[in-house]
C-alpha cells in the first residue's frame, strides 16, 4: 500500500469511527470524537521502533532537559506532546502550568490552539482537556521523538503521521486506554472539554503499537546562562492571533517570569487554581509567511525561514530563525546569523501568520510600545 493509500485508509478508518462515537461541534469548526471504552483498533502486529527523524541539534548534557535545559529526571525519555483546546469555554486547562514548552498558533477561525510540551510520560499529572491534533504542531514536536496525544484530527494531521509513519495516541482509536474522563467536569462542561491525559496511562497505550516511552530527544533549543537581552524593551508581548484571543505575556520582575494572560484574565492551572497564571521564562515568537491550505478554511504556514522575537528577563531582541520540513528540528539565530542560546528554563512558543485580523504589540518598562 502506497502512502497515499494509506492516507485515505486511515481518514477512513477515523470517519467510520467518528460515526460510532458521539460528536460535537467545536469553534474552529471541525468535529471531534469522544473516545471509545475500548481501544477501536488493533496494534500492529509487529513491534514498530520508536521514531527517530533526522535532527542536528546537540543531545542534552547529562541530567540536563532537552527542553528546559534544567536539570530533570526524564533523561532518556521521549517528551509528550498534548493538544490542548484553548477556547474560553474549556477553561481552566489542566496541567498548563507545568508544561516545559507550550505552543500555541491558530490554525482555523478567530481562536488558537495550544499545545504542552512535557520532559517525560512521568511528568504528566494531569493534562487537559484534550483536543484534535494538528500538523501545525506535529512538525514543531516529532524531530525530538514526542509522543503526540490527541483526540481527533484534521486530514491534515492525519495524512502527516501516515506519510512518516509516526505513531500518535489518538483517542478516536485508543479509548479509555491512554484518555480518563473527569465525570465531575463533565457533568457542568461539554463532555469533549473532560478528557484529559495522565502518566499511569501513557506506557501501556504505546505499548499497545509495539512503542516504549524510551528515547534520546535531541535539545529542541541551544541554552546558555547569561542569554536573556540586555535590554528593558521586553516587559509585554500581545499577540492577537484572532478576534477570540489575545495572548498577553507580561514580564513579572520579581519572579522574572513572563505570566500569560488574556485580557485582565490570567491563564490559570485548573490542577491549581489558586496559584498564579501559568508562566515561562522565556517567550519566542515566530513570525511565518502564511496563507491558506486547499480546503479554503485551515491556516498554512511555512515553516522553512522567517524572522521571530525573543524575549526574557524583560529585555527583548529580533531574531531569525529556520526550521524546513517535518524531520528538520527548529533553530534560533541572532541578528549576524550566529546560533542563538536562551536562558535555561520553560518557554512560550508562539507562531504569528499576519493574518486578517492578527496584530502584535510589544511594550517597554515604561509601557511604552515599541516599533516591531
Amino acid at each position: 500500500m502506497n502512502t497515499v493509500q494509506k492516507a485515505v485508509a486511515v481518514i477512513m478508518a477515523v470517519s467510520m469511527l467518528a460515526g460510532c462515537g458521539t460528536a460535537a461541534s467545536v469553534s474552529q469548526g471541525q468535529t471531534v470524537s469522544e473516545p471509545m471504552d475500548a481501544v477501536s483498533s488493533a496494534p500492529p502486529a509487529t513491534p514498530q521502533p520508536t521514531p527517530v527523524l533526522a535532527n542536528n541539534m546537540p543531545l542534552p548534557a547529562e541530567g540536563k532537559s532537552a527542553l528546559t535545559g534544567l536539570d530533570t529526571d526524564g533523561q532518556g525519555q521521549r517528551p509528550v506532546a498534548v493538544m490542548l483546546y484553548n477556547q474560553k469555554a474549556a477553561w481552566p486547562q489542566w496541567g498548563i502550568g507545568d508544561a516545559e514548552i507550550l505552543i500555541e498558533a491558530n490554525t482555523e477561525g478567530q481562536d488558537t490552539w495550544v499545545m504542552a510540551l512535557y520532559d517525560s510520560a512521568d511528568s504528566v499529572e494531569k493534562a487537559g482537556p484534550v483536543g484534535q491534533g494538528r500538523d501545525l504542531f506535529l512538525q514543531m514536536v516529532m524531530p525530538v521523538q514526542a509522543i503526540p496525544m490527541y483526540i481527533g484530527s484534521d486530514v491534515y494531521a492525519s495524512n502527516l503521521v501516515n506519510q512518516y509513519q509516526y505513531q500518535p495516541l489518538d483517542g478516536v482509536y485508543t479509548g479509555t486506554g491512554a484518555y480518563d474522563l473527569d465525570s465531575e467536569r463533565a457533568k457542568i462542561y461539554l463532555e469533549q472539554y473532560s478528557w484529559y491525559a495522565h502518566k499511569d496511562l501513557i506506557g501501556s497505550a504505546l505499548a499497545q503499537y509495539g512503542q516504549t516511552t524510551e528515547g534520546q530527544p535531541r535539545s529542541f533549543f541551544y541554552f546558555a546562562d547569561g542569554s536573556a537581552p540586555q535590554n528593558t524593551q521586553g516587559y509585554e508581548l500581545d499577540v492577537t492571533y484572532g478576534a477570540k484571543r489575545t495572548a498577553r505575556l507580561v514580564y513579572n520582575g520579581e519572579e522574572q517570569q513572563y505570566y500569560l494572560y488574556e485580557g485582565e484574565i490570567g491563564q490559570t492551572d485548573a490542577n491549581r487554581p489558586e496559584e498564579a497564571p501559568a508562566h515561562f521564562k522565556n517567550v519566542v515568537l515566530l513570525m511565518a509567511r502564511s496563507g491558506v491550505k486547499d480546503n479554503g478554511a485551515t491556516r498554512q504556514y511555512s515553516l522553512t525561514e522567517g524572522q521571530g522575537l525573543y524575549l526574557c528577563g524583560g529585555g527583548s531582541r529580533v531574531i531569525q530563525w529556520k526550521k524546513g520540513d517535518v524531520s528538520e528540528p527548529l533553530q534560533l539565530f541572532d541578528e549576524t546569523g550566529a546560533p542563538l542560546a536562551i536562558q535555561p528554563g520553560s518557554t512560550y512558543l508562539g507562531i504569528y501568520g499576519g493574518f486578517d485580523t492578527q496584530a502584535l504589540k510589544l511594550l517597554g518598562a515604561d509601557g511604552a510600545e515599541q516599533a516591531l
